[in-house]
């Protein structure tokens, strides 16, 4: 008798030699942002406390909570990694105080941080997460994520990128080079047979760059894992697809234009795209803390699955499960792997 796929993913997890996690080196960039939290009921109640408080002159709203946590598609995915026992590798540039947090929220995580460049300036993102309705709106300043270019990379940078299982670049969408930088250090990456993963985040400020991107980067065969989320696909695909049906569709439709395979991730299903499209759905979950980060936490599983050679649906899976405990979580850190083993335990 054939076995669950949750029983087979199971099985999986349960068989990892652990000790070897560690061989595994991925390397990503260019981002990390400060996020400062904000947790809102209703957006038509506060913007009328808002409107209020402004008309009289100023004042003081007491009573929202607030958190400050590690932000950035780069930062994020590192961090899913290193809690999964991979080896996980930033480069980017922040300031001093950046390299400061970076230590306090990804350095005690296992993250190495010695591709961190100080002298730059701080990347902050002021995320409003809503309940009414379920939405997030984020308000953020890149520092100096907007100017990351290839030039910055040193030779420390490099011989990590060269050793390195897989590289990943993120955040396209807030880094003018970052076109140019995909495009190089993947053509790197390949010189040594290295997996290049790619993921632009929300493309609709520079939805005139997307024809270059898609020639440059998207539709070259130095790319091997193509990661988007719904909104993305959108833009991509050109079409404005809405129901599961209609995104896996846009999905094999954008497939042919890629080489990559395209690994796609929604709140209600992920899928993903080779010779042939393989969908599952998400984990059913009675409460949810946070949306943002949660994109991240699904890209770090992925990769750990597909380095380890996970069954397209088990990786699924997995990416899938760690997403929804994440986002399930008080404590936005990402799972452990024996987190999700106790989760699907609890599940089957």
């Amino acid at each position: 008798m054939e076995l669950s796929l949750e029983k087979r993913l199971l099985q999986r997890l349960l068989s990892l030699e652990r000790k070897q996690l560690p061989v595994y080196h991925v390397v990503m960039l260019p981002d990390f942002f400060v996020d400062h939290f904000l947790y809102i009921d209703s957006v038509e109640t506060i913007c009328q406390e808002m409107e209020k408080i402004a008309l009289q002159g100023g004042g003081n709203r007491p009573g929202i909570t607030q958190r400050i946590q590690q932000g950035g598609n780069a930062a994020n995915t590192v961090l899913g990694l290193a809690r999964l026992g991979m080896s996980a590798h930033l480069i980017c540039r922040t300031n001093s105080l950046g390299l400061h947090l970076l230590q306090f929220f990804l350095g005690k995580n296992g993250v190495d941080l010695s591709g961190v460049h100080t002298e730059g300036d701080l990347a902050m993102t002021t995320a409003l997460e809503f309940q009414k309705p379920l939405a997030n709106i984020m308000i953020g300043d890149p520092g100096s994520v907007a100017t990351f270019s290839y030039d910055h990379l040193n030779d420390h940078d490099h011989e990590m990128i060269s050793s390195a299982n897989l590289v990943g670049v993120t955040n396209w969408n807030q880094n003018r080079f970052g076109t140019d930088l995909a495009s190089k250090v993947f053509e790197q990456s390949k010189k040594q047979n290295i997996k290049t993963f790619f993921d632009t985040g929300d493309p609709s400020p520079r939805v005139q760059e997307i024809p270059l991107l898609m020639e440059k980067v998207l539709m070259n065969h130095q790319l091997d894992l193509f990661g988007l989320n719904e909104n993305e696909l959108r833009y991509y695909s050109k079409s404005p697809c809405r129901t599961q049906t209609e995104m896996i569709s846009a999905l094999e439709t954008l497939k042919k234009d890629i080489p990559a395979r395209v690994d796609f991730h929604t709140a209600m299903f992920s899928a993903s795209a080779q010779e042939k499209v393989t969908v599952v759905p998400t984990i059913p979950l009675s409460v949810r803390y946070r949306s943002t980060g949660a994109g991240d936490v699904w890209n770090a599983a992925n990769i750990f699955a597909d380095l380890l050679g996970f069954n397209d649906d088990e990786r699924l899976l997995f990416a899938n499960n760690l997403a929804g405990q994440y986002i399930s979580s008080p404590d936005p850190l990402p799972p452990t792997l024996d987190m999700v083993i106790n989760f699907i335990k609890n599940s089957i």
